[in-house]
C-alpha cells in the first residue's frame, strides 16, 4: 500500500518514521518547504517525493498534517487529485468542525478523520521521531455511512504501525473527550506558571511542579485554534474545573478541614479507581 504524508512536522514526520520502522509499505512524502521534504528524502523517512498531485493520485491513505484550519482549505483545493475510492484523513486534535465542514462535499474518496494521539513540547521535523506513538492511541472518527472496509483500513493500518490502542468513535464524543484528557491540561498548565511567583521555583520545586507546568511549553498558535474550534466542551470543563477550585478555596478560607479531607478523600478514590 502506498502512504502519502502531506505535512512533515513533528506528527508528520514521526508517522513516516513509524510506518518506515513498522510496516513495509510505501512512503510517499510532501512539505510547504521543500528543503524539509529534501532533508527526510536523504534521510530515507519517505521512498519517494514529488508534485503534490501526482501523489495524490498515487495514495491508497493520505495523512494531512497542517494547522487545524489549514486541513479543510487543503483538501479542497486538491479534491480532485486523490486516488479514487482512496481514504484521506488527518491528525488533527479536533475532528468536529473538520468533519462536519467535509461531510456533505461531493468527494470521489473517503474523508475519515483520525487523531494519532501523541506529541512533544517541541515541534518541527527535527523533533520527529519513530517512537513517538508507541504507547498511543489512534483515535477513528468515521461518518455514520462509512464504508465498514475504509474504516477498518485505518484502523488496520494503526495496527500495523503498532499503535497502543485503537478507538473507533463520533466526532462530537472524541472532542468532548480530547477537552478533558487534553486541552483542559494545558489550560491549567498554562495558568499555574503565569502565576508571580513562578519564575522563583528553582530551589523549591520538585515533582509536582514538573508535572502541572510541563505542557506549558506550547505552540500557542496552534493550541489557541484548537481551544476555540472546540470551545462548548472545553468551557465545560473550564466551568467544572473552576468550580472544583472554589470548593478548595471556600473551604481553605473557612479553615475546614474536614470538607478538605472529603474533597481530597474523594478526588484520591476516583484516581485510584481510574488510574
Amino acid at each position: 500500500m502506498k502512504v502519502l504524508i502531506c505535512g512533515l512536522g513533528l506528527i508528520g514526520a514521526s508517522l513516516a518514521k513509524t510506518l518506515k520502522k513498522n510496516t513495509t509499505h510505501t512512503v510517499l512524502g510532501w512539505n510547504r518547504t521543500p528543503s524539509v521534504t529534501e532533508k527526510a528524502l536523504r534521510d530515507g523517512v519517505i521512498d519517494r517525493t514529488g508534485d503534490i498531485d501526482e501523489l495524490m493520485s498515487d495514495a491508497d491513505i493520505t495523512f494531512v498534517n497542517f494547522y487545524p484550519d489549514a486541513i479543510v482549505p487543503f483538501i479542497l483545493e486538491h479534491k480532485n487529485s486523490f486516488k479514487k475510492d482512496s481514504i484521506v484523513t488527518d491528525s488533527c486534535g479536533i475532528k468536529t468542525k473538520i468533519c462536519k465542514e467535509l461531510e456533505h462535499e461531493k468527494l470521489d474518496f473517503y474523508y475519515v478523520g483520525a487523531h494519532p494521539m501523541a506529541g512533544r513540547e517541541v515541534g518541527g521535523y527535527d523533533n520527529s521521531q519513530d517512537t513517538l506513538f508507541d504507547k498511543a492511541s489512534f483515535i477513528v472518527t468515521p461518518y455514520e455511512n462509512t464504508p465498514r472496509n475504509k474504516v477498518d483500513a485505518l484502523v488496520g493500518l494503526a495496527q500495523d504501525m503498532k499503535f497502543a490502542r485503537t478507538v473507533v468513535t463520533t466526532p462530537e464524543h472524541h472532542d468532548e473527550m480530547i477537552a478533558f484528557t487534553s486541552q483542559i491540561a494545558h489550560v491549567l498548565a498554562c495558568s499555574y506558571v503565569l502565576s508571580p511567583l513562578a519564575p522563583m521555583h528553582p530551589g523549591y520545586s520538585a515533582g509536582s511542579y514538573r508535572d502541572v507546568s510541563r505542557v506549558a511549553r506550547i505552540n500557542a498558535e496552534m493550541w489557541s485554534d484548537l481551544f476555540i474550534d472546540n470551545k462548548d466542551a472545553l468551557v465545560r470543563e473550564v466551568d467544572d474545573l473552576v468550580s472544583n477550585l472554589m470548593k478548595f478555596k471556600y473551604n481553605i478560607i473557612n479553615e475546614d478541614r474536614q470538607a478538605l479531607c472529603d474533597l481530597m478523600n474523594k478526588a484520591n478514590s476516583i484516581k485510584e479507581e481510574i488510574g
